[in-house]
């Protein structure tokens, strides 16, 4: 884990002037020079682009990759309210460093399986900033950076102070329960057999909302798992990531899962989705935790999906929520 504590502090003492640069410490270590402001910015990792969103500032992306954005006709037409032009903005694949140079980039966003893209553009003179963040903590910590590199600290401040007022009354709420008694959760992903490993942070998602992943003992990322393990954990509830053809079906009405006490009950789900996927390191996902929790522990947390999800978008995305995309959201 690469120590970060004195990024937001360096920034702050160089964004006195326009056309400064800026002196950051990515999530991959490096050190990296950014202008301040820029105005032209590219995103080759769709979780750095969710942020630069959430911050209000999609209107300085000249391209980017898109985060499990999803093919319904309603997340489609929230986001082009959002950005109209986020269509012609979307990269079909992965980003060579001659795109960025085409578009005349300023200031690169990248994940840490873009390394050699980050030293590429570092080489043609263009800033990469390396973007990782794999717990709630990070996230947060991400949000500030953005706001900062962005000239959006305000808007930064604010999300973070509202992520914190969402996570503190989920603990609130739950804090009572024993851990033995908190209830067993497995998620899974691209198909019934895919599952979550320990140290992503699908699981940490599932502590925040006062669960308890019966997969976390397993190493490293998404694992294939077959049938007679998800009959040995047993799980009270089942998650379904938003993405994939994964449906409660497939686990309801397949015979081999009827003794699972979450098909007993009828506790499979799917994970909603309008914008970017709430299961994955972005500020959305903070509604995620949310929905999670009143799942898990209905009527004990005091407040209001609805209403907490309606403040997120218009407050950050810059939308309001037709009724319809409000259900979708709520849709269990």
């Amino acid at each position: 884990m690469i120590a970060r504590g004195m990024v937001i502090g360096l920034v702050a003492l160089a964004v006195g002037a326009a056309g400064q640069g800026v002196t950051v410490t990515d999530w991959a270590g490096r050190t990296v020079v950014v202008p301040f402001p820029p105005s032209r910015v590219a995103s080759a990792f769709g979780v750095a682009t969710a942020y630069v969103y959430a911050l209000g500032a999609g209107g300085l992306l000249v391209g980017a990759r898109y985060l499990g954005l999803p093919e319904s006709p309603l997340g489609g037409e929230v986001m082009e309210r959002i950005d109209p032009a986020y269509r012609v903005k979307g990269f079909p694949g992965e980003v060579s460093v001659e795109v960025p140079v085409a578009l005349g980039a300023d200031l690169v966003f990248v994940g840490r399986k873009h390394l050699p893209l980050a030293d590429q553009l570092a080489e043609v003179g263009i800033p990469a900033v390396v973007w990782g963040p794999e717990s709630f903590p990070e996230v947060r910590e991400a949000i500030l950076l953005t706001g900062a590199l962005l000239g959006r600290g305000e808007r930064a401040a604010e999300l973070a102070s509202f992520c914190d007022g969402v996570l503190a009354a989920v603990a609130a709420a739950t804090e009572s329960v024993p851990r033995e008694d908190r209830p067993a959760v497995l998620i899974v992903g691209e198909s019934a057999g895919r599952v979550v490993g320990g140290g992503m942070y699908q699981t940490g998602l599932v502590d925040l909302a006062g669960g308890a992943s019966v997969s976390r003992d397993l190493p490293g990322s998404w694992q294939n798992v077959g049938p007679e393990q998800i009959l040995l954990w047993d799980p009270e509830v089942i998650v379904i990531a938003p993405y994939g053809p994964v449906t409660p079906g497939d686990f309801l009405d397949d015979p081999l899962y009827q003794g699972l006490r979450a098909v007993r009950d009828g506790r499979v789900y799917k994970m909603p989705q309008l914008l970017f996927a709430w299961d994955t390191p972005i500020p959305e996902s903070v509604l995620g935790v949310l929905w999670l929790a009143e799942l898990l522990h209905p009527g004990r947390v005091p407040l209001d999906f609805a209403a907490v999800a309606t403040r997120f978008y218009r407050d950050f995305y810059g939308v309001e929520l037709r009724p319809a995309e409000l259900d979708l959201l709520g849709g269990r």
